[in-house]
């Protein structure tokens, strides 16, 4: 009897616990890709023909990214 308790409780810890990483793991990949353009590829556009005004526009565009 102690023992079939002792069983519910473990599976029900060990179930919380996965569903606390889903959810973490969820959070996580919904921030993916939405950093605003760094130095380095500031530079890149810049050598590819963009200007320092086309910046906010770029950025602008990562926001509107949707990778659901």
């Amino acid at each position: 009897m102690i023992s079939s308790i002792v069983g519910a409780v473990i599976m029900s810890a060990a179930t919380v616990a996965m569903l606390v990483a889903l959810n973490i793991s969820n959070n996580a990949l919904k921030k993916v890709g939405k950093n605003p353009i760094n130095e380095q590829e500031k530079e890149i556009l810049l050598n590819a023909g963009f200007t320092t005004g086309d910046f906010d526009l770029v950025n602008q565009d990562i926001e509107i990214l949707n990778f659901e």
